[in-house]
């Protein structure tokens, strides 16, 4: 029988008993070998800073979980100065990076570069082998993933070309990607005994796969400027922008498939070997999700249609536009030209006789009225075709009303 005595806690003071080979403080959870707190206490400096990196961690954590990103980035960084092979530090301080950026960034965030450091950390973490890292791993990956996913979606529609859309179905591809990987590596790692959580964890990525296919499956928007006929000629009268989407190719699109089928049996195994409490958890959980995975596929098919009638109308009205400029412009130069010929008859006339003088000043000045007011029927045109044009174009810079309507300047 193991000899109890009692320590004192090195955080929080407490005073506590031992009386096997581990030391836990009952009061701040504070856990340590025997072994290594005896060697602590004949090295008090190696001990003060293990409790300094021992608290930054902690600090850390508690501002991870509250999404407090700038602190939590600072205390990782300070626990990797004092220990720069803690694998969990290394990990969270990488996506409290990104988190960072995409809060801050004004422009769209490619994530291929996070993703190649990610495969590497995930080896250590893999090679490591420890349980509960595993688990806080995975949990953190899908929950930054799922945050990616909406991030992704937030710019799927304002891609300016076909380069930028382009970009975006490979992130979103990547991203699906390594959601499948990290389902298959939950699947996989059989053993562990805080089961509930690995198996909720498997159903969240699978879910989350689901989501992030729809995504992939919807496409990308992008602007695309397409050169009309302009007969006016004029520099000022600007050509329509077709919003276009970017779709998947046939091998992706298979791709996409065979993962989301794989995914699909790899719930269908889980619940089909879940216990009943665990199964009842497992489907509660994932009736909810699926459901609200449809009204988001249900959102998007809905505002698809309503942007697609929206973008049909302006360009109609740009079109229309587009007609009144040529009609106007031809008849302001026939006017113009009218206006000069009585002018030149007018001179004739005042040269030779002066019988028909008063005829002819009215008709120039009336020929001279209509071309000004043509022309001013012609800018006008224009100007509306011009402010539809932007409308088409801008959409992405939030021109379009809650109402579909405009209001021209």
């Amino acid at each position: 029988m193991e000899e109890q005595h009692s320590e004192i806690c090195p955080i929080c003071g407490n005073k506590f008993d031992i009386s096997g080979t581990m030391a836990k403080c009952s009061v701040c959870g504070w856990t340590d070998s025997v072994k290594s707190l005896r060697k602590k206490e004949n090295h008090s400096m190696d001990a003060d800073s293990e409790i300094a990196m021992y608290r930054f961690m902690s600090s850390a954590d508690a501002f991870f979980a509250k999404k407090g990103y700038e602190e939590a980035y600072a205390n990782y960084g300070s626990v990797l100065d004092m220990d720069g092979s803690n694998l969990k530090a290394i990990f969270r301080r990488e996506l409290t990076s990104q988190y960072l950026m995409m809060e801050s960034s004004s422009v769209y965030l490619s994530s291929d570069g996070f993703f190649a450091k990610i495969r590497e950390i995930k080896a250590r973490i893999i090679k490591h082998g420890d349980e509960k890292l595993t688990l806080t791993a995975s949990r953190d990956m899908l929950e930054y993933l799922s945050c990616r996913a909406d991030y992704e979606k937030k710019y799927a529609s304002v891609h300016k070309n076909q380069k930028t859309a382009a970009s975006y179905l490979a992130d979103t591809l990547l991203l699906y990607e390594y959601t499948a990987e990290t389902v298959v590596y939950l699947r996989d790692k059989e053993g562990i005994k805080n089961e509930r959580t690995r198996a909720n964890l498997i159903m969240y990525g699978c879910n989350l796969c689901m989501k992030i296919r729809g995504m992939l499956l919807s496409g990308a928007e992008y602007v695309e400027s397409v050169k009309m006929d302009d007969q006016s000629k004029d520099p000022s009268a600007k050509n329509v922008s077709r919003i276009k989407r970017m779709k998947l190719d046939q091998k992706e699109e298979l791709q996409v498939e065979t993962l989301a089928g794989n995914v699909r049996q790899i719930k269908k195994d889980l619940l089909a070997g879940a216990s009943p409490e665990l199964y009842a958890e497992l489907t509660a959980e994932n009736e909810k999700t699926e459901k609200a995975v449809e009204r988001d596929a249900e959102k998007e098919d809905q505002k698809r249609l309503e942007y697609e009638m929206w973008r049909r109308r302006n360009e109609a009205e740009y079109i229309a536009a587009d007609k009144r400029i040529i009609i106007f412009g031809i008849a302001e130069r026939a006017a113009f030209v009218m206006a000069v010929i009585m002018a030149l008859v007018f001179v004739a006339e005042l040269i030779i006789s002066n019988v028909f003088m008063g005829q002819l000043i009215a008709a120039t000045l009336l020929f001279a009225a209509v071309s000004v007011t043509l022309g001013v029927l012609k800018r006008a045109a224009m100007k509306k075709k011009g402010f539809y044009a932007d409308v088409i174009d801008g959409d992405s810079a939030n021109l379009r009303s809650s109402g579909g309507k405009f209001t021209e300047l």
